[in-house]
């Protein structure tokens, strides 16, 4: 999936775009990590630009995989977001590290696991990250700042966005959204309706008034309100409610829609 934030968000901080899979597997990462590329070199991207809103859900590739992807999101001007797959330290500096410019965070159940993201995320002051020079600044090579300099800029240019996607994150959404180094909150309509009991039904009055709690909780703090709406068809009305940033599909979805409505139409003059 992925996204572009609405022009005025609450942040000077602009995403082009996320970039994000749900492929697993060796032969499924090699497969998704040369498509992807490929479409980011040559062509995909700027299509991607058109979009008003784009947004990520699932990263599956760290290390070596995660890094290539991210590069070719640089070099086609976009901002590289990745899903963490767990909350532990390793989890987050691996991708911190080989360049990842945001992190969304699953599966949060409590202000403390916020907390701790943002003390492996973020420098001092705000956090506890540990300083090495990395990919992320040229190895130490791209500017002359000082350490503290390369801290406060690296602090300010990396978006920290816990999930909301539980009955727990939606009890605390004030108090996540109100630390320092939170800069906005995702929201997984899918198993956030889940957890509050009622799967996939997503005009309940209660799913309603949780989704207008969060937003709400989120334009008080001047934090990022972000949200999966699953198809292309709900992103203008989801925009159209004040949310800075929809997700509309995972990428292998949008590939499908894709190849179908090219095959309809090669069908259609034959």
């Amino acid at each position: 999936m992925d996204i572009r934030f609405q022009a005025g968000g609450p942040s000077k901080w602009k995403a082009d775009a996320v970039i994000s899979f749900v492929f697993e597997g060796e032969d499924a990462e090699q497969a998704c990590s040369v498509l992807m590329q490929n479409a980011l070199w040559l062509g995909i991207a700027p299509a991607w630009r058109d979009f008003r809103g784009k947004s990520g859900e699932m990263t599956m590739f760290y290390g070596p995989k995660a890094m290539e992807l991210i590069r070719a999101a640089e070099l086609s001007n976009l901002t590289p977001l990745c899903r963490v797959r767990d909350l532990s330290r390793s989890a987050v500096l691996k991708l911190l590290d080989v360049g990842a410019r945001g992190l969304i965070v699953p599966n949060i159940h409590s202000v403390e696991e916020v907390q701790q993201i943002i003390d492996y995320a973020k420098f001092a002051p705000i956090g506890q990250r540990g300083f090495c020079p990395t990919r992320k600044d040229g190895w130490g090579f791209d500017t002359e700042r000082t350490t503290a300099e390369t801290m406060a800029v690296m602090n300010e240019a990396t978006l920290l966005l816990p999930q909301c996607e539980t009955a727990e994150a939606l009890e605390h959404i004030e108090e996540i959204v109100a630390l320092e180094g939170v800069d906005g909150v995702f929201i997984g309509p899918f198993d956030l309706s889940i957890s509050m009991g009622i799967p996939g039904q997503f005009n309940h009055p209660d799913f309603v008034a949780a989704l207008a709690n969060v937003q709400k909780a989120c334009r008080d703090a001047g934090k990022f309100c972000m949200i999966f709406a699953g198809a292309p068809a709900a992103v203008a009305e989801r925009f159209q409610q004040g949310y800075d940033s929809v997700a509309y599909g995972l990428d292998a979805s949008v590939l499908i829609a894709a190849f179908k409505a090219n095959l309809a139409d090669i069908r259609s003059k034959i």
